[in-house]
């Protein structure tokens, strides 16, 4: 309930500040008969150290005085943070508009004009005590508003901190479960590579040896003395036995495909770390068609016994963004569409450049979404999959992260015709 003023006059204090102790003696007589505290000042000086140390409630201020007049005495109180609240009420016996206007340049909040008029000095004190009870209590409510608002504001903060991070936890959860689909693909990507790699260095051992030895029977033969033609033969017919012809053919191939091989490990390794790296918050200046690539390296076990991949890479600016988080989306992107595909189909990754932003496009060959489903395919944890077989936030992340870069997912599907899903992020200069 609202606290009302009860305007007690014994509770308010007044200073009454005048050089002429007749003058000031018939204002505290006038105040004191109707129940008002005095204090009596005969300087400015005095009177301003006294409302620092204990503020009054009201200001009775003489205009001419000796040391300070009542204009300087006025200005310093309203300058001062402690005593600003302060009414004051000047007290002249000049009627001119030039002192009033000076009076109320000082900030004077009333003037009293001499000879006193006992009703006069009465009304005006009890309206200016009114309207400063008011504003004291306007001033208690704002400062208890400002403290509930700071501790409902610290609230918002430590909500708004857990809610970050909890969608952080969410995103990478979300890809540790796309990592978990593609783990067997994956490692299937890495064995293939990993097999002929310990294929052939089992070859380059055995050829290794072969040469090894085809090596100490030239030596002899270039050392031997009145042998050489049969030594000669003998080298000849382990040539052909040891089949170094065929090594030496075979040799600069098993290399090249083992180091093809540990370049794809290499690049499998390095595109999984990257997606899968805790630091996805890092913003850094980005080739969008450079992390496509890296998108489908990942998924590629999971597209290519579902689609051929179509390439329609446009030139882009690099842009300034998320670039693990921009991964995440676009795997989400091509598995979706892999999973939309029965038996073989098409997978077609476009992108382009127009007027400061940039256009991916991932489209299918698959089933195409029906409307209804088409509608909530954002939602939080809505999924057609089976139990135990998606979360339901893959493509409401995906979403989130969009809209983080200032951008725009959409979604266009035909049923039997395949579905296409549109991302649009501006183009931020690093």
């Amino acid at each position: 309930m609202t606290e009302q003023p009860t305007f007690n006059n014994v509770s308010h204090t007044i200073f009454v500040v005048d050089d002429d102790l007749f003058s000031q003696q018939l204002l505290g007589d006038t105040l004191a008969r109707n129940g008002y505290a005095t204090r009596h000042f005969s300087d400015g000086t005095t009177a301003l150290q006294a409302a620092r140390e204990e503020p009054p409630d009201l200001v009775l201020l003489d205009v001419m005085m000796p040391d300070l007049d009542g204009f300087e005495v006025c200005r310093l109180l309203k300058e001062s943070e402690a005593t600003r609240h302060i009414p004051v009420v000047l007290v002249t016996c000049l009627n001119e508009k030039v002192m009033k206007l000076q009076g109320m340049a000082a900030g004077a909040d009333d003037f009293i004009s001499k000879p006193f008029d006992a009703t006069e000095i009465l009304l005006r004190t009890r309206n200016l005590l009114r309207m400063k009870e008011y504003g004291d209590i306007l001033k208690d409510h704002n400062e208890r508003l400002e403290l509930q608002v700071r501790e409902r504001t610290s609230e918002l903060e430590t909500a708004y901190n857990e809610l970050k991070s909890i969608h952080d936890r969410l995103l990478q959860q979300d890809k540790m479960a796309t990592i978990g689909l593609l783990m067997a693909g994956i490692a299937h990507e890495i064995n293939n590579p990993v097999g002929f790699i310990t294929s052939n260095l089992g070859s380059l051992k055995k050829y290794g040896e072969r040469l090894a030895e085809f090596i100490f029977e030239q030596d002899k033969a270039i050392t031997a003395d009145g042998q050489v033609v049969r030594i000669m033969e003998n080298v000849f017919a382990l040539r052909n036995t040891l089949k170094i012809d065929h090594i030496l053919e075979d040799f600069p191939q098993l290399l090249a495909e083992s180091a093809d091989g540990a370049d794809r490990i290499r690049k499998i390794v390095q595109d999984l770390k990257c997606f899968s790296r805790t630091d996805g918050a890092e913003q850094a200046s980005a080739d969008i068609n450079q992390c496509m690539e890296s998108a489908i390296g990942i998924a590629h076990n999971e597209l290519k016994y579902k689609a051929t991949i179509m390439r329609e890479f446009g030139d882009l600016s690099h842009t300034l963004c998320y670039p693990q988080q921009l991964g995440q989306v676009f795997i989400n992107l091509l598995v979706n569409a892999a999973h939309a595909i029965d038996t073989r189909g098409e997978i077609t990754v476009s992108t382009r450049q127009d007027n400061g932003w940039i256009f991916i496009a991932i489209s299918d060959t698959g089933c195409g979404i029906p409307e209804d489903i088409r509608l909530r395919i954002f939602e939080p944890f809505f999924t057609t999959k089976e139990a135990g077989k998606g979360t339901g936030l893959g493509l409401s992340i995906c979403q989130d992260i969009i809209l983080k870069h200032g951008g725009e997912i959409e979604v266009v599907s035909e049923i039997g015709a395949g579905t296409t899903f549109t991302v649009k992020i501006p183009v931020v200069e690093p």
